[in-house]
């Protein structure tokens, strides 16, 4: 067995990549690492036990030379007795429509297509061809973009699916093999264009690197990204714990206790909070995002703030809390006729004539009765603003609902939901607390009206 087959199977073995039985669809593109990594696992197909497909992404970038790449997969394909499968995909149009490279949306694409052929043929795995020089240049270039301890730990040995079980062999590696035994292989120019990030690192930069530093870089780099991925399992797992611990998710929004967070290393906090809020709103943040959050700890309850992804936080006492944040609407704003019922953010207000004599108070703040001597027939149901006054029921002279909500104990987050019903522009009732007490039944009261919360 050759050398470098059996760097190959000990790295395979390692990371449990193949299991016997495993039906592995191969992202073939033609060049050199696909087509060695499809003669790899055909060579060695017996030994897994495994089934083999090839899946070929024709990315329209090249013209007339894609249509041939995709030709000679085919062939390659039907003469090594291997089932193809193909597709055309317009990148440079989904690249243009969505504002992003063309690199990243061929990425995209290709994982896509493939991850439909895998299911719909029913193949377990995807196998990718990235190599030990391919991760060498991941960890390069996010070094020099500035990343965290994940991006330094470079491509992933696997990922759910998709496996790369050559990712421990370099570029010159795999074209010596393929030389040596005289297999045929496609060059991609584009490969030649430092215009590409990648291509300067491999073409200009780690020429350099080799020639004056380290003749060994991509292993060297190979090694340190093991290294960090192993410390990044580690302290994502500790992440994990801690969030779980001073994290809750209530309803609809999240809820970060202050004060358990605080006996944390400091230097854990944005990574808790990324964590936690990635992983309940599916969104995406950044650096200064965790540090608006974590701002919010010293500042005063009330305060809010937003973040990406069209998130809200809000420092509550001993708490912040993290919301999806409320779009205003026309619909905010709904007109109750009464004998009719109106409802804003799930909550429905009935309003309907009643006996007199079958109003009294009750202890059930889902329902009021008020004088509808003075009203007219349209009612406004809103959200509370700023500068809002009302007569509270039982007290003396006006206050603001935000003071009188405040003197309720209503938390910051509840207050921002809060609903109140008015008539001829005056606040009728601030819904689930109180009435207006100029609204308040009296002896000479006439008609009463029922108001009630669903």
């Amino acid at each position: 067995m050759k050398k470098i087959d059996e760097k190959i199977i000990r790295f395979i073995e390692e990371y449990e990549l193949i299991q016997r039985g495993d039906r592995i669809l191969i992202a073939l593109s033609g060049g050199p690492d696909s087509v060695f990594l499809l003669n790899f696992l055909l060579k060695y197909r017996r030994k897994y036990g495994i089934e083999i497909g090839a899946m070929h992404v024709n990315h329209m970038i090249r013209g007339k030379e894609a249509d041939n790449d995709e030709k000679f997969c085919k062939k390659l394909c039907s003469q090594l007795g291997v089932d193809y499968h193909t597709v055309k995909r317009n990148v440079p149009s989904l690249a243009k429509a969505n504002k992003i490279s063309i690199e990243e949306a061929a990425r995209e694409i290709r994982y896509r297509e493939l991850e439909k052929v895998m299911k719909k043929f029913g193949y377990d795995k995807i196998a990718t061809a990235h190599n030990c020089s391919d991760n060498a240049e991941t960890v390069f270039l996010n070094l020099i973009k500035g990343t965290g301890l994940k991006g330094l730990s470079g491509i992933p040995i696997k990922r759910e699916n998709i496996i790369r079980p050559i990712l421990s062999i370099t570029k010159d590696e795999i074209l010596e093999y393929l030389k040596k035994n005289n297999v045929q292989y496609l060059i991609d120019k584009t490969n030649f264009s430092n215009v590409y990030e990648r291509n300067f690192i491999r073409n200009k930069m780690f020429p350099q690197v080799k020639k004056h530093l380290n003749p060994k870089i991509e292993q060297t780099l190979f090694k340190s990204s093991l290294i960090l991925k192993k410390q990044s399992a580690v302290l994502n797992s500790a992440i994990k714990i801690i969030s779980n611990h001073v994290v809750t998710r209530e309803k609809d929004k999240l809820e970060i206790n202050i004060y358990e967070l605080g006996v944390i290393d400091k230097s854990l906090w944005g990574d808790v909070i990324k964590f936690s809020i990635e992983r309940n709103f599916s969104a995406k943040l950044s650096s200064n995002d965790c540090n608006e959050v974590i701002s919010l700890f010293s500042n005063q309850i009330g305060k809010s703030i937003s973040i990406s992804n069209g998130l809200s936080a809000l420092r509550e006492r001993g708490k912040v809390l993290v919301y999806i944040k409320r779009k205003q609407k026309k619909s905010d704003n709904v007109a109750i006729k009464i004998g009719g019922s109106g409802q804003i953010n799930h909550k429905e207000i009935m309003i309907n004539y009643a006996d007199k004599n079958l109003a009294a108070y009750s202890s059930n703040k889902n329902i009021e009765y008020i004088n509808a001597d003075k009203v007219t027939d349209k009612f406004i149901l809103r959200f509370w603003k700023d500068g809002d006054r009302f007569y509270p029921l039982g007290l003396n002279g006006s206050k603001k609902v935000s003071d009188f909500l405040n003197d309720q104990k209503v938390s910051a987050f509840e207050k921002r939901k809060q609903l109140v019903l008015t008539n001829n522009k005056k606040i009728v009732w601030v819904v689930g607390h109180r009435i207006d007490n100029r609204f308040k039944i009296t002896d000479k009261t006439r008609k009463v009206l029922q108001l009630c919360l669903k």
